[in-house]
């Protein structure tokens, strides 16, 4: 686990050293950088594999192809096996040395042939041209800028400001669908000119032409034929073999392995999974509020997390998280992310807390995505449904909605991109009128809801839930719940993996119908049928809490002054974006209403970017 960092097409020692200094949290073991005439390659180094012999960037026999890279490649062994059948000479065991001989082989198609999580930076010296490639879920970052001659590459935006001639301009575009997403959606990023590449991509530079991008691998929700001949018993054993098999991969390393352990059951059983296989006491950890933000559920949580560590015999940490001055913590969380983000942030305290005792540790993150969670996932069916039971009057029809028809009806829309756009934060007529005029003329040909219509068309899946899960898997996964897990816990310099990402699990995954993910309002359904063979059923179908910080009773208590403060028309007025009317009365509502959780939300989206552009546009 790495942040790299380099140039394309220009000899930048200078400035690539300058661009490493920014990373030393993803890597602070080791920084090193190579060069010539029309490269520079940068890597900073958190030892995982390989530990003595393991610094990168490396190259092959003759130095004339070099790579470096940020992530773990889990089919790496299997690779070097045969590129020393092939007659290649490999003096390490770091998992990045295989990388330039890859490229020997298959040159562009390179990145198909590996597997795991990585962003990879490959130069070839001889032809000169720069290949970047992204992992398929999109788990590691790599932002590029192109300026004259040259590509700059990061693991992280905040390198890439110190990049000469860089100018902090900021995105309108990205801006306005942040407030919609929470996040930044890729391939834009929050500055012009800087881009997020996708995942799943490879991108070819040749000095003096533009950028060359493709898609390299995609992933197919259409029904796979055999789960009609398979029961379903035969499904709980293949999903749990691809399990396993991602859970060894997710054990390489040459430190310890630490695991998240939240009470429920994606970590759960990842951790009892692991336990089976290994010879030493696995290190778990548990993390929960301190006793004023405490409730029944998250003691529930640390009851079943303690009966895991106890059942598979781990070492147990129980860690309290004290939150702290909030204001000064989401600064904090900002210059991690460098873009607006109002999403989860609770990973910030939980690495921070988990990184004391390891540098790896294994999550449970993507199982709610693929297997479906969310309030997104469990609307699908309901809506799809409402015409049957408007003939059936059949309630089951619109589980766990049943109670909830006029919700679902006002809802309702022909096609689901339509209805998952009133999702958002705030809509694109919300946030016109919040705008300054001249702002919402700008961005009226930037709708948020067309960004989203884009996600929804070529589609694979039929089932309307898995038409949301694809849709979502295309970017609010990668983009909100991926980038969080990886700005925040190496912010810490702790690596996270989770066997729910492995690639096999989510082909597999994609693939199963939709009435094997969320069955009669039960979510994540064939995943809970694999756990009650490690857990008892109180534990399996109980209400999951989840570690999520207590913003909406803060934002509603002690915090309405810095909420006033931070939205005040003299902050507002150092960008002039915003009608300072309009937002004043978004903040008298949600004080008059006393507890609305949308509001909760369209506020706190405008706080968030408020602090970022005072932290990173105010002189």
């Amino acid at each position: 686990m790495c942040g790299i960092c380099g140039v394309f097409g220009h000899g930048d020692g200078e400035t690539v050293r300058a661009m490493l200094s920014t990373l030393g949290h993803r890597g602070p073991d080791d920084a090193h950088q190579v060069g010539g005439d029309d490269f520079v390659l940068g890597a900073r180094r958190l030892s995982i594999v390989d530990i003595e012999s393991g610094r990168q960037p490396v190259s092959n026999e003759e130095g004339t192809v070099w790579a470096a890279q940020n992530g773990e490649l889990y089919n790496h062994s299997l690779l070097r096996s045969d590129l020393l059948t092939r007659g290649h000479s490999l003096q390490t065991r770091c998992d990045t040395e295989v990388l330039p001989h890859l490229y020997e082989e298959y040159g562009m198609a390179l990145a198909e042939h590996i597997d795991g999580m990585f962003a990879v930076a490959i130069w070839d010296d001889v032809r000169k041209i720069g290949l970047l490639a992204r992992d398929r879920m999109g788990k590691k970052p790599l932002y590029y800028f192109l300026i004259g001659n040259a590509l700059y590459f990061s693991s992280e935006l905040k390198a890439l400001l110190r990049v000469p001639g860089f100018e902090r301009r900021l995105n309108l575009v990205a801006m306005h669908h942040y407030l919609s997403y929470k996040h930044v959606p890729h391939p834009l990023s929050i500055f012009e000119g800087v881009f997020m590449l996708p995942p799943a991509h490879c991108l070819v530079f040749t000095p003096g032409t533009e950028p060359q991008i493709r898609q390299y691998w995609s992933l197919s929700f259409s029904e796979h034929p055999e789960f009609n001949d398979w029961s379903e018993e035969e499904t709980v054993d293949r999903l749990l073999e691809l399990l396993k098999r991602g859970v060894e991969r997710r054990l390489m390393s040459d430190v310890p392995v630490g695991f998240f352990l939240s009470g429920g059951i994606d970590s759960s059983l990842s951790t009892a999974i692991a336990a089976e296989m290994s010879s030493a006491p696995l290190k778990t950890f548990t993390l929960t509020y301190a006793s004023g933000s405490t409730n029944s559920g998250k003691e529930e949580d640390r009851r079943w997390a303690r009966w895991v560590a106890k059942r598979y015999g781990t070492q147990h940490h129980e860690e309290v998280v004290e939150f702290g001055n909030f204001p000064d913590r989401i600064r904090e969380i900002l210059t991690a992310f460098d873009e607006p983000f109002a999403g989860v942030v609770s990973t910030y305290f939980l690495s921070g807390l988990i990184a004391k005792h390891v540098k790896v540790a294994v999550a449970g993150d993507g199982a709610d995505e693929l297997f479906g969670s969310y309030r997104s996932h469990r609307l699908a069916g309901p809506l799809a449904n409402l015409d049957e039971y408007e003939r059936t009057k059949d309630t089951s029809l619109l589980q766990p909605f049943g109670n909830d028809l006029t919700y679902l009806k006002e809802l309702n829309e022909i096609e689901d991109w339509r209805w998952r756009a009133k999702l958002f934060v705030l809509t694109d007529e919300e946030k016109a009128a919040l705008y300054r005029a001249d702002v919402a003329e700008t961005l009226v040909q930037h709708m948020t809801e067309s960004d989203l219509c884009e996600k929804f068309e070529n589609l694979t899946a039929r089932d309307p839930l898995n038409r949301i899960l694809e849709a979502e898997f295309k970017g609010i996964f990668p983009d909100q719940v991926l980038t969080f897990v990886d700005r925040l816990s190496m912010a810490h310099s702790l690596e996270v993996r989770s066997a729910y990402l492995d690639t096999d699990v989510v082909s597999f995954a994609a693939g199963l119908p939709g009435r094997l993910k969320i069955n009669g309002g039960e979510t994540k359904y064939i995943l809970k049928k694999v756990a009650e063979r490690y857990f008892p059923s109180e534990m399996v179908y109980r209400p999951k809490e989840g570690f999520l910080m207590p913003v909406t009773e803060w934002v509603l208590g002690e915090l309405e002054g810095y909420v006033r403060d931070t939205l005040s028309p003299r902050q507002l007025d150092r960008h002039g974006l915003f009608d300072n009317l309009n937002v004043g009365k978004l903040i008298d509502r949600l004080y008059e209403r006393g507890g609305d959780y949308n509001d909760v939300n369209k506020v706190m989206a405008l706080v968030v970017f408020q602090e970022w552009y005072d932290i990173y546009m105010t002189p």
